[in-house]
């Protein structure tokens, strides 16, 4: 029964790489309200703009928007091209951490922009479950890059990754 139960795991582990991998050109944009009749590639167009890294149409796969799990709102998702113009593109809007709704035309200021790793469905419970833990146990640091989940204690100890939620025991 363990060997089986082993095995689950190993498929259910392989299976969330296999749902990351085919994410990792994604981003995820939280906090940008919802027009009628809204242009997607101009919304984009202006949040490149406003974080230093223009865009171009022709650097994008597809953008549309997406439910946000228990919220009535909807993240913009972009599936780049190539990875590397994904990466650059997170890293700048990460960059500007201040950046709000009303700063690229929203009359609304109440939204703060956020950049995110499109994580698959498995990851985001991980990491739901990463930040809970982290506030327990007293850990400073939780944070995706590459679509990873690191977690540091503080400042001058190591960061872990987290791939499953076997990993939280390991976590002290």
């Amino acid at each position: 029964m363990v060997a089986l139960q082993s095995s689950v795991d190993s498929l259910q582990l392989e299976q969330n790489d296999k749902d990351q991998w085919s994410r990792l050109n994604n981003v995820e944009i939280k906090g940008v309200p919802i027009k009628n009749n809204e242009n997607l590639f101009k919304i984009v167009e202006s949040l490149g703009e406003h974080i230093g890294l223009p865009v171009l149409k022709s650097q994008i796969n597809f953008v549309t928007r997406v439910p946000a799990y228990n919220s009535k709102e909807k993240s913009i998702l972009i599936g780049f091209l190539n990875r590397y113009t994904k990466e650059d593109f997170v890293a700048a809007g990460r960059a500007k951490k201040e950046l709000k709704a009303c700063d690229v035309g929203y009359s609304s200021c109440d939204h703060r922009i956020f950049f995110n790793d499109h994580l698959s469905p498995g990851n985001k419970r991980i990491l739901t479950r990463v930040k809970d833990l982290a506030r327990v146990k007293n850990y400073r640091y939780v944070w995706v890059k590459h679509a990873k989940i690191h977690v540091r204690k503080n400042d001058g100890s190591p960061a872990t990754i987290v791939k499953s939620i076997d990993d939280l025991n390991k976590l002290q």
